[in-house]
C-alpha cells in the first residue's frame, strides 16, 4: 500500500470502500471521462466498488494510486505507476495481468483525475508535486494526456515536465507526452 502523504491542504491516502459514490459521480461524467481512456462513463455503482480494488493494487515503492482528500472529502486520483507500453501483447498466460504487463514497461506515468468540483484550485498540481517529491529517485517520469486535455497539459508544465509532442507509445491511442527527467 502507498504512503500517506499529505501537504498544506491535501492527504493523499490507500482507497476504501466508502469511496464507492464518489467515484462513482466523477467517473459517470462526461467532462470527466472525455479524458480517460476510451471516454466511457460507469454506468452501474458496482464499477466504482470493483475499481477501489485497481486502485488499492501493490506497486513496487515508491509508486501507487492514491485517493485525494481535500477538508476530509474525495475530491480525485494520483496515480504513479508503470505505463504499458502499447502493441506489446499480453502473454498468453491467464495468471498474467494488466499490472505484470506494466511492470515490465521502462517507464513510470504520472496522472491525475479529479471530480469537476475541485478543478482550477491547483489540486492536481499540489498532489503531483508532493509524489514527485516522495519518488525522488524515479530519475524519469512521463504524462500522457489527451491531445485536447489543455488543463492537464497545463499541470504537466508546471511539475517541470517538458512537452514531447505526441505519440503513440501508450495506450494504444495517440496521447501528447510529457517527460520530466532528473
Amino acid at each position: 500500500m502507498p504512503a500517506t502523504l499529505t501537504t498544506d491542504r491535501l492527504v493523499l491516502r490507500t482507497f476504501r470502500e466508502d469511496d464507492a459514490p464518489v467515484l462513482f459521480d466523477m467517473h459517470s461524467r462526461e467532462e470527466v471521462q472525455r479524458w480517460i481512456g476510451d471516454g466511457q462513463v460507469m454506468t452501474d455503482p458496482a464499477e466504482a466498488v470493483s475499481s477501489i480494488a485497481r486502485r488499492r493494487m501493490e506497486f513496487p515503492e515508491p509508486m501507487g494510486i492514491w485517493a485525494i482528500d481535500l477538508e476530509d472529502r474525495l475530491v480525485g486520483t494520483l496515480l504513479l505507476k508503470p505505463i504499458p507500453i502499447s502493441g506489446t501483447p499480453l502473454s498468453a498466460d491467464p495468471r498474467t495481468t494488466d499490472l505484470d504487463h506494466a511492470l515490465g514497461s521502462p517507464d513510470v506515468e504520472i496522472g491525475w483525475h479529479l471530480h469537476p468540483d475541485a478543478w482550477g484550485r491547483g489540486i492536481a498540481t499540489e498532489a503531483a508535486t508532493r509524489i514527485l517529491e516522495h519518488a525522488v529517485a524515479l530519475t524519469r517520469i512521463v504524462a500522457v494526456t489527451h491531445p485536447d486535455n489543455h488543463a492537464s497539459q497545463r499541470v504537466a508544465l508546471r511539475l517541470g515536465m517538458a512537452d514531447a509532442g505526441t505519440t503513440d507509445r501508450y495506450y494504444d491511442t495517440t496521447t501528447r507526452l510529457f517527460v520530466l527527467e532528473r
